[in-house]
């Protein structure tokens, strides 16, 4: 009876494995650090980081807008309250010049007033430099501001993007092989990229594999041998990219317990430690005699 209770709650776990793929925590475009993306996912990441920064640059630039304005604001109430004094002081000097009598402390005022309006005419043609610079400023900054109605197009024009891009993924044909493997049969090369792989050649090995996908021979073992060499370079995303599309080719394959031992130390040093722990439990309840159960456990034991 034992037994058979293991037995359900081991197949339930793989069943679980296999129907919910999101479990490698790679994909998901609303994280705010995504691995594991296919190309058409990076482009639309990158598409929304891009609206992302023009919406933050449009808000930058309507704060210094405003900012600018206000200040302009103030210096026009200093250039009005200025111009005021100076036409008193101007008043004030004809007004004595016009007396009859001169007196000594009468030519000291004057003088005291023209030194006073000397430096008011600097301080006025000081403010109206500077309201200058400010206006030009403004200018500039009107001329790169993007408006409401030009952000609204962009995010249109993004979400179009996207619909465009998923329907020419749904309808794309594979690449025909390419060189230097135009004329190479896919055994053939196929034969080659693991000899590479065994002799650690990656660099030679990942285009062969990659064009064995391309010619969609034995796709699922291509995508987990490309794995398997970016994991032993702890390329952990790329890793766990290829590992996601290998497992949802052929759930099934001989290479399986590989596959989920190292996807789970790809989840690890990627600090999604919740997703490592269900695919260590799921390897040991499916494989329990293999010897990547075995180094499933001694994992367990240190997350």
């Amino acid at each position: 009876m034992k037994r058979l209770t293991f037995l359900i709650a081991a197949a339930c776990s793989v069943q679980a494995l296999a129907s919910e793929p999101s479990a490698f925590g790679a994909g998901n475009l609303d994280s705010d650090t995504p691995y594991g993306l296919t190309q058409s996912e990076k482009k639309i990441v990158e598409n929304r980081k891009n609206l992302q920064n023009t919406k933050r640059k449009s808000q930058e630039n309507s704060a210094q807008l405003q900012s600018l304005r206000e200040r302009l604001d103030g210096l026009q109430t200093i250039l009005e309250g200025l111009a005021e004094k100076a036409q008193t002081n101007k008043r004030m000097v004809s007004e004595l010049e016009t007396e009859k009598t001169l007196s000594a402390a009468r030519d000291e005022k004057i003088l005291h007033i023209e030194s006073a309006l000397q430096t008011q005419e600097t301080n006025l043609a000081a403010l109206k430099s500077l309201m200058e610079t400010m206006a030009t400023q403004l200018d500039s900054i009107a001329a790169d501001y993007v408006s409401k109605e030009e952000y609204n197009r962009l995010v249109n024009e993004v979400n179009a993007f996207k619909r465009d891009l998923s329907k020419t993924l749904k309808n794309v044909s594979t690449t025909p092989a390419a060189d230097p493997f135009a004329s190479m049969k896919s055994k053939t090369l196929a034969a080659k990229a693991k000899q590479n792989y065994e002799k650690l050649y990656f660099r030679k090995a990942i285009p062969m594999y990659e064009e064995l996908i391309r010619r969609n021979y034995k796709p699922a073992y291509a995508h987990f041998m490309i794995a398997e060499m970016w994991h032993y370079r702890k390329e952990w995303k790329k890793a766990l990219s290829y590992f996601k599309e290998s497992a949802g080719r052929y759930e099934n394959a001989s290479y399986m317990p590989t596959l989920m031992l190292h996807s789970a130390e790809c989840m690890a040093h990627l600090g999604d430690k919740e997703n490592a722990v269900k695919f260590l439990r799921s390897l040991i309840a499916k494989y329990p005699n293999s010897s990547e159960a075995s180094e499933a456990q001694r994992m367990l034991n240190t997350l």
